[in-house]
């Protein structure tokens, strides 16, 4: 890695350009990880651990041992999405959704495609540790979320491309990953945490519909069947507003149902930054409005979950 640095840095030189402007590797390589998009791996551990937490058992090493497992296998899909959207052609120079690092020469597709692999390995060899300590059905969490990471992007199947991706997304990083987060500290079946899974994965859709709504002119141009590609911009737009709002919904009916306690109404709190996030898209008519959008919807998540989590909590102690 730093031999490809130097030799880009004398490149430049040799074209006249100032080596010093280009970035450095670990900088290089923190933005192809996609920082803002990392709440997706936050939110689904915390609640299914706060989920735990309620029903009376917390574990800390194993919460530890799970978010940082999670949160390798999801900076290792987006290498891996990286790296397969260049490769079949789906991302160019200008591509709003790619880092661009392989077309500016920053990194090689391989690289990018080897810190993929590197990024499940960890998350894997993590997922041991709870396979021995919790049991051998842990298996089916980790092999299930590196399978959806890597054929995301990856043929034969390409999730992504099919409009398969929200559905994936929501039984991944939604479902998935919540339900296995409260698994790993409680080795039963529990109808709160799946049902708390639920908004979880809604927020989660959320995030990538945004970025396949902001991406519509570019996907639609290689034929990449996202559901706004499928249905419309509009439809995008009308979309995120449901997830967005269903999320309330969802808490609501499961506190008047008895499933969650009341003290997770806590999350209505979080209503403004919905309203003004859903407004902003319905008016939206540029795609720098939905690149915003992401971000936003991104701190949503991880607020939401956070406040979803916190009242939980609450209701533990009282």
């Amino acid at each position: 890695m730093m031999r490809d640095a130097h030799s880009i840095a004398g490149q430049a030189e040799e074209q006249g350009l100032d080596p010093v402007a280009r970035p450095s590797a670990w900088r290089v390589w923190l933005k192809t990880s996609r920082p803002f998009t990392l709440t997706a791996a936050v939110s689904p551990v915390f609640v299914g651990t706060a989920v735990a937490g309620y029903q009376g058992t917390f574990h800390f090493w194993l919460f530890l041992v799970t978010f940082v497992s999670c949160l390798f296998l999801q900076i290792g899909t987006n290498y891996v999405n990286e790296y397969f959207d260049y490769r079949y052609g789906l991302d160019h120079a200008g591509s709003l959704g790619a880092s661009t690092v392989i077309f500016r020469k920053e990194m090689t597709a391989r690289q990018v495609l080897l810190g993929g692999i590197i990024c499940f390995v960890i998350a894997a060899l993590l997922g041991i540790i709870l396979i021995f300590t919790v049991g051998p059905e842990i298996i089916l969490f980790g092999v299930g979320g590196i399978l959806i990471a890597y054929f995301y992007s990856a043929k034969p199947f390409k999730f992504s491309s099919r409009g398969l991706g929200d559905v994936m997304v929501f039984l991944a990083m939604g479902l998935v990953m919540t339900w296995g987060s409260y698994y790993v500290q409680i080795h039963q079946w529990s109808w709160v945490a799946l049902v708390a899974a639920i908004p979880v994965g809604f927020t989660e859709v959320a995030i990538l519909n945004m970025n396949n709504t902001r991406d519509y002119q570019d996907d639609i141009a290689v034929n990449k069947r996202t559901l706004p590609v499928r249905f419309g911009v509009r439809f995008g737009q009308l979309f995120h507003t449901t997830l967005l709002l269903g999320t309330y919904v969802v808490v609501t009916l499961a506190v008047l149902l008895r499933i969650l306690p009341w003290p997770t109404l806590l999350v209505w709190l979080t209503f403004p930054l919905a309203f003004t996030n859903v407004r902003a898209v319905l008016q939206a008519t540029e795609r720098k409005a939905y690149m915003i959008g992401i971000k936003k919807t991104s701190l949503f998540h991880l607020v939401f979950g956070l406040a979803l989590s916190l009242g939980l909590l609450i209701a533990a102690f009282i």
